[in-house]
């Protein structure tokens, strides 16, 4: 009587280290799909956030659909920012209802070091439509200014490297 080997899949092995990596991070972390089959995640969130300068400010705005603007909290320590906040699930849809959910919620925190040269004390913040967009003064001797470039007449040589 013959009996059935059992054939060897590589690719089954790779399958079970994914299973194996991915329960790792559920452990670790709780945001993978295990935690996405069960419906919405409560855990902490990082929101994306940009800076660049304009007007004479750094300007900060930090990305925050969903929030309620009252749960956001904005302080500055020296030269320390720190945004606080919470997006709350705001149904009250069952486990069992939800298909699946890639919305973090959840309290978050950003700590930022910011330049020397700002005027900390003068930081203002506002929230519109999702945004939050935090402007800090720059000191004025830090901001960049124009230096006029001179046009040499004619007759005029410009120093070549050699001392005359």
């Amino acid at each position: 009587m013959l009996s059935r080997w059992n054939r060897w899949d590589p690719f089954e092995e790779i399958r079970a280290i994914q299973r194996e990596i991915r329960n790792l991070f559920d452990r670790v972390l709780g945001t993978t799909e295990a935690a996405l089959a069960g419906g919405a995640r409560t855990v902490e969130w990082v929101p994306p956030m940009e800076a660049f300068y304009h007007g004479g400010a750094l300007v900060l705005r930090c990305f925050l659909p969903g929030v309620d603007p009252s749960s956001v909290d904005v302080t500055v320590t020296d030269n320390i920012l720190t945004i606080r906040g919470e997006r709350k699930l705001g149904l009250d849809v069952p486990r069992d209802d939800y298909v699946f959910s890639e919305v973090a919620y959840g309290r978050f925190e950003r700590t930022l070091t910011l330049p020397q040269h700002l005027k900390t004390d003068q930081v203002s913040a506002r929230y519109e439509h999702g945004v939050l967009e935090i402007r800090v003064p720059v000191v004025e001797s830090a901001l960049p200014r124009k230096v006029t470039v001179e046009v040499a007449g004619s007759g005029e040589k410009m120093l070549a490297g050699a001392a005359r």
